[in-house]
């Protein structure tokens, strides 16, 4: 949103999925109230896969930002090229769709444009 330079290791050919805090809270809260997965895996997230690379050019997208996307070297230690889980156990709980990507990206905007709003 300030038209800064959006830094990505390597070619951002990684992929990762994101779910919106709302969607996370919403789940922990009734897992704990309904006492379910006791002693068992539940994994919270998202299954919408992005590169890294294509989530920058979304986010200059839906923000109209100038943001310039700069090409980093790769992290020596490596970096994980897939993280996706599999959110069968969440959806089922949950029972309602997941806030998307770009749905998330504008809360988040709203949020800091109004926050900004607010401090000023």
């Amino acid at each position: 949103m300030n038209n800064q330079p959006i830094p990505i290791y390597g070619k951002g050919d990684q992929t990762i999925s994101f779910c919106y805090i709302d969607d996370n809270v919403d789940i922990c809260i009734k897992t704990l109230h309904e006492n379910s997965y006791v002693n068992d895996v539940l994994n919270i997230g998202n299954e919408v896969e992005i590169s890294v690379l294509d989530l920058a050019k979304k986010i200059i997208s839906i923000t109209n930002s100038k943001s310039e996307i700069i090409n980093l070297p790769s992290l020596k230690e490596g970096d994980m090229t897939r993280r996706c889980p599999d959110i069968t156990k969440m959806k089922t709980l949950l029972g309602i769709s997941l806030v998307s990507l770009e749905d998330g990206i504008k809360k988040m905007m709203y949020y800091y444009d109004t926050y900004t709003i607010q401090k000023a």
